[in-house]
């Protein structure tokens, strides 16, 4: 059952999350508190929307996102999405991916917009569920980190 995110949802959310990023290709190492701490300041914005898909009471992936005021209308922009490992390549992700692209869609907004990592299997998935990339964009980031030996 894929359905709307509730706050009663962030344990089971936070697992799937902790378990999709310490899965290949990220390797990432989270504690469930400080996923359970993402997703929370995710989903408490009051344009934050997110979606679940749940089967027996177990959450299996978590999408959590923003609408957001653009020009062109309303944008949802996702921050998050990730499906548990168990059930990745069974359809799991492209039925939250069309279904909150249908509720979504029925709520007025014209565009949903995101940011993955280049050559990575989320950037194939994404592109298989009808995202493109845009030429012209690009990600930046600046560490803003004190460096301890930095005195200027």
């Amino acid at each position: 059952m894929i359905r709307r995110y509730r706050q009663d949802d962030l344990d089971g959310a936070a697992e799937v999350f902790r378990c999709a990023f310490m899965a290949e290709p990220w390797k990432e190492a989270w504690s469930r508190e400080l996923a359970a701490e993402r997703i929370s300041q995710l989903m408490s914005a009051p344009q934050s929307v997110g979606y679940v898909s749940e089967a027996n009471g177990t959450i299996q992936a978590i999408l959590c996102g923003r609408k957001l005021t653009y020009l062109h209308g309303t944008e949802y922009v996702i921050d998050e999405f990730c499906v548990s490992p168990s059930v990745q390549r069974q359809g799991t992700g492209t039925a939250v991916m069309e279904y909150a692209a249908y509720e979504l869609r029925r709520e007025g907004v014209v565009a949903m917009a995101l940011m993955t990592t280049r050559g990575y299997p989320s950037e194939r998935f994404y592109l298989k569920n009808g995202f493109e990339g845009i030429d012209g964009m690009v990600f930046m980031y600046r560490s803003i980190k004190e460096n301890v030996n930095d005195k200027t």
